[in-house]
């Protein structure tokens, strides 16, 4: 077997390079995020990676808008992680797969089974009946197709997910079918079982050969990924802040007309909030910013003049579209690595949660007389690594550190006015 540490790891620089896996003539390597957090323990650095890799399929939700995998020829697919890691830990724990059937034979070999013995015509001596052939059953494992198959989807998970396991298994096989023909076997004999382990294993084995570029399951190379990880992380603070449903957050959407002479108006385009938070009659308006100041702690790489100005714009739209008294905030949120020096040791940086949220300050423009709540836009930085562990849940800690840094910043300036 070939032992395998860890895959390549090499971080990227913009927010717009690609990241995820690449595999070429069988060596992987993984792109990411500089503020992703390579963990000095072997065992939940690799639990990290595969956070990070599966994180890659929240990117769906903006496919067909602005997304695009970095997937061969398949934009819209989606690595089936889930299935890889059951099929390797299956193979471990039981070997290959051989379907199993039931064989009567009368060899002398297996359990005799009594009520076929008895349907052959006995011979008769001294009022006993003797049968002279005894039918027996055993379970035979036949070396069939579907086996080949099986092995064929251990190969594919083990190429992708082997260095998770430490080694390669060393499996010897051959591809004698075409995918389609594949597949079509393989969901032929999930439709015959009534049996729910088989079927388990069918549909994992499925969503492996559906996911097989083109028409050969040994290739060395397959690349996948994403060009653009801003979709992933905003995805992930929508989730763990608790932003309102998408249908909601579709009614605070500005939007830009064009009216050309005698034409109807026709829609240029629309401005879409990444996340809005509603606490009693507060609104806060948060958007993720995948920029490198996580990393480099420079002010050139934090939200531009631009993006302030589109925030404020959502705070005065949301505010023609809410009830009277509703009050407003604005935030933003980039991604950082809370243990990098810069920022461990940066004692002016207020962190909550363990410092996997830490205050930054405000963001404001010129132009505004800052009369309104949201015309100041309140920056956070939250744990890259924390958040692709966390996100699945929202966070309440997080919710409150956030709202209560923001509400105690307004409270103190309204008591200087």
């Amino acid at each position: 077997m070939k032992k395998i540490i860890l895959p390549k790891i090499q971080k990227v620089q913009k927010a717009t390079d690609f990241v995820g896996i690449k595999i070429e003539n069988g060596e992987p390597c993984i792109y990411l995020p500089q503020m992703f957090r390579i963990n000095n323990n072997l065992l939940q650095c690799k639990k990290d990676l595969v956070l990070f890799l599966k994180s890659i399929e929240l990117a769906k939700t903006f496919i067909g808008n602005e997304i695009k995998y970095s997937i061969s020829n398949h934009e819209s697919d989606i690595w089936p992680i889930e299935s890889y890691l059951w099929i390797i830990h299956d193979y471990l724990n039981n070997g290959t797969y051989f379907n199993r059937e039931k064989k009567y034979v009368n060899d002398g070999k297996g359990k005799i089974d009594w009520k076929r013995t008895m349907r052959k015509v006995p011979i008769i001596s001294n009022n006993n009946f003797i049968y002279d052939e005894i039918i027996s059953s055993r379970i035979d494992a036949t070396n069939d197709i579907i086996s080949q198959i099986y092995l064929l989807c251990v190969y594919q998970s083990q190429f992708r997910f082997g260095w998770l396991y430490g080694y390669e298994f060393g499996i010897n096989v051959n591809q004698i079918k075409s995918i389609k023909e594949m597949i079509h076997i393989t969901s032929f004999e999930l439709q015959n079982t009534f049996d729910d382990e088989k079927r388990l294993r069918f549909n994992h084995m499925l969503n492996i050969l559906q996911n097989i570029e083109g028409n050969n399951a040994l290739s060395k190379s397959c690349t996948y990924g994403i060009d653009n990880y801003y979709y992933v992380f905003e995805t992930m603070v929508d989730k763990i802040f608790d932003g309102i449903s998408k249908e909601e957050l579709k009614k605070y959407n500005p939007l830009g007309f064009w009216k050309i002479k005698n034409e109807d108006p026709k829609i240029s385009s629309e401005l879409r909030p990444d996340t809005i938070h509603i606490e009693d009659d507060k609104m806060y308006i948060i958007d993720a910013k995948m920029y490198q100041y996580g990393y480099t702690k420079e002010i050139s790489d934090l939200p531009t003049t631009s993006s302030m100005q589109k925030q404020i714009t959502y705070g005065d739209y949301v505010k023609s579209k809410t009830l009277p008294g509703t009050k407003i905030r604005n935030v933003f949120v980039l991604p950082y690595d809370k243990e990098l020096d810069i920022f461990s040791e940066d004692d002016d940086i207020e962190k909550y949660v363990d410092g996997n949220l830490a205050y930054l300050g405000i963001a404001y423009v010129s132009w505004r007389r800052n009369d309104e709540d949201y015309d100041y836009i309140y920056t956070f930085l939250i744990d890259l690594v924390y958040l692709i562990r966390n996100y699945s849940n929202k966070s309440s800690e997080c919710i409150l550190s956030l709202i209560n840094k923001i509400e105690s910043i307004i409270n103190c300036k309204t008591k200087t006015m």
